[in-house]
């Protein structure tokens, strides 16, 4: 087994055995508009099935993280980005997207990385996922307009943001949007919503993130686009 496949299967035994707290969940929950309209589009690559744990959470100052730490489990030595301390070595707060777009890497107020893009029980995993044991904002990873917004079993609340320029980002399993909704314009570091566990089966709390390049189609919509794994791209200069 590579490095990138222990990577990724001690991830999901990360989720997997991570416990929380639902009451706490429940409590902390933004109140906020939560209209949502079902589709119809192909299910996600994203089965975990029981709560997780944790532990490494790192708290951000200015909306996105600063820094970022690995979930105990997924940071390990056969993953060569994250050191013994939990962090990532060669994390980078902005990336570029089709030497256009600047997009935030970790749009939440607090967390893990949880899990990384990529095979996951033979499909693929279009997203990366961040973990938090507490309810902690989701914020829009750069300036643009909302495609959709809608829930669906696999992704629960989910929210997809068009960037231009053939770039989109996709936030899903939110508690509860925020004000947005389909056509509004978003400032980067505006808040989408909450991050929940929200679908159609028990999962933790956390932030599925996609970066989505492509055209966009009427009937496929966001599902017409090709996932990207935005910790390989290049950093963004400020």
């Amino acid at each position: 087994m590579s490095g990138t496949e222990k990577f990724l299967f001690l991830g999901a035994v990360t989720l997997a055995s991570l416990v929380m707290s639902q009451a706490a969940q429940d409590s902390a929950v933004l109140a906020s508009n939560t209209a949502i309209t079902l589709t119809n589009d192909a299910p996600l690559a994203e089965a975990v099935t029981t709560p997780p744990v944790i532990l490494a959470i790192t708290p951000s100052r200015s909306g996105f993280l600063d820094h970022l730490s690995a979930c105990p489990g997924l940071s390990t030595a056969t993953a060569s980005d994250v050191g013994p301390d939990l962090q990532v070595q060669d994390y980078k707060p902005f990336v570029l997207v089709n030497n256009k777009v600047r997009l935030a890497t970790a749009p939440v107020g607090g967390g893990c990385w949880s899990s990384a893009f990529g095979m996951r029980n033979g499909r693929l995993h279009k997203g990366v996922d961040y973990y938090s044991d507490s309810p902690v904002p989701v914020y829009a990873a750069a300036a643009g307009r909302v495609r959709t917004r809608s829930y669906r079993s696999d992704y629960g609340n989910m929210l997809v943001i068009d960037h231009g320029d053939g770039v989109y980002t996709r936030y899903a399993h939110l508690e509860s949007f925020a004000g947005p909704d389909v056509g509004d314009l978003v400032g980067s570091g505006d808040v989408l919503g909450i991050m929940g566990n929200t679908a159609d089966h028990t999962i933790p709390r956390h932030l599925h993130y996609e970066v989505l390049t492509g055209m966009w189609k009427p009937r496929l919509g966001s599902f017409a686009l090709t996932p990207i794994d935005l910790m390989t791209l290049p950093a963004a200069n400020d």
